[in-house]
């Protein structure tokens, strides 16, 4: 490739850079000139592409957000008996120029939406603010914000249920082996105290020790008792002697 070959790709090159800026520099300039509103009450069952079209009446909107609203909410409401269909809670439109946006929150504040004439929001109010340098970025960062606060949330709410999960299982399993603990023991009682089969001569020694049994007293003169009181014949004679002698 020759000098002059490549100095024409530099150019090309640098002149594309250039471009590049100047866009970019338009486009920061645009950013600048935009404003936002913020809307905080969208009407029922209004959705984004039917709150464009009635904010593109004013002006040119180059981009719109609109919040659904809490899933609880809308469950409350179907089990209620309500309508189940998803609503939006609150919202917000960018404008391409500021001037524009501060002057249709202005003018729309507070009044009737108005429309054709049995229109289903006819009769519904607008509630707008222009939001006094607002830059579109601020929302998305809002948005991250609280996707990781209810992350965090989600996370924490989650370790607690692990953790009370947990305890349960324990106390459970502590309760069933206590359980165990004194099933073991009842029956370990309960082979304890059951009598113990006995055999025949056992049975028939008890019945011996059951029988009533009283101590005899010898009788007199037996043995050596019968000799002990035994009269004797010269005792008898001198008995008798003596009764004679005091007859006569």
């Amino acid at each position: 490739m020759s000098d002059n070959e490549s100095e024409t790709e530099v150019k090309k090159v640098n002149l594309k850079k250039g471009k590049l800026l100047k866009e970019a520099e338009k486009y920061k300039e645009s950013l600048e000139k935009r404003g936002v509103i913020y809307i905080s009450r969208v009407p029922p069952f209004m959705k984004p592409n039917k709150a464009r079209t009635m904010f593109e009446h004013y002006g040119e909107v180059t981009r719109l957000f609109l919040q659904e609203e809490d899933s609880l909410v809308r469950q409350r409401r179907k089990e209620s008996g309500g309508n189940g269909s998803k609503q939006f809670s609150e919202g917000w439109v960018e404008f391409a120029d500021k001037k524009i946006a501060k002057q249709v929150a202005e003018s729309l504040n507070n009044t009737a939406i108005g429309g054709k004439k049995g229109d289903f929001y006819h009769d519904d109010i607008w509630n707008l603010k222009y939001l006094k340098k607002f830059k579109w970025d601020y929302l998305t960062e809002k948005f991250a914000y609280e996707k990781r606060v209810k992350e965090n949330k989600l996370k924490v709410a989650m370790m607690q249920a692990k953790r009370s999960n947990a305890e349960i299982v324990e106390q459970i399993e502590r309760t069933n082996v206590q359980r165990h603990v004194e099933e073991r023991k009842r029956k370990r009682d309960e082979t304890s105290d059951a009598p113990k089969p006995q055999s025949d001569q056992q049975q028939q020694d008890n019945i011996e020790k059951a029988k009533r049994s009283f101590r005899q007293q010898r009788a007199i003169g037996h043995e050596y008792g019968e000799q002990l009181y035994k009269a004797q014949p010269a005792l008898l004679n001198k008995v008798f002697a003596k009764n004679q002698k005091e007859a006569e």
